[in-house]
């Protein structure tokens, strides 16, 4: 085996690796003149998109369980959990019913209504 073997496998591994970090059919004019392909930047960036969908989820999950226990019943439930240990009054706090999560819970109630008038409009038709 050719002593230059190693070096030349490192060299054809800078090279695929440079390849993968390119952006297709993207090019960078340099000063000199050169047109080269554009590198992908790594970038670390806090996930805001997951954060949201996780408080999206997080109030229709909390509004459905409002809307189908009731808030008597619900609030009853947290005031439970707000005399326990401390994980389950950080829960308490979060499960709280707010503006935002009533609001949701009236738009469950006309989705609801909805519901029974169409059901009721199938079940007219049928007979009819």
């Amino acid at each position: 085996m050719n002593q230059d073997y190693p070096n030349f496998q490192a060299r054809v591994g800078r090279i695929e690796r440079a390849r993968r970090n390119r952006v297709e059919g993207e090019f960078v004019l340099q000063s000199n003149g050169l047109l080269v392909p554009k590198h992908r930047s790594l970038r670390f960036r806090f996930p805001f998109r997951g954060l949201l969908a996780a408080f999206v989820i997080a109030v229709a999950v909390k509004a459905y369980l409002i809307w189908f226990l009731g808030l008597d019943l619900y609030q009853a439930e947290v005031t439970e959990l707000l005399n326990g240990t401390s994980f389950q009054q950080a829960a308490a706090r979060i499960l709280m019913p707010d503006q935002m999560t009533m609001w949701v819970v009236d738009r469950y109630d006309w989705i609801a209504e909805q519901v029974t008038t169409w059901r009721a409009t199938l079940a007219t038709g049928a007979e009819g």
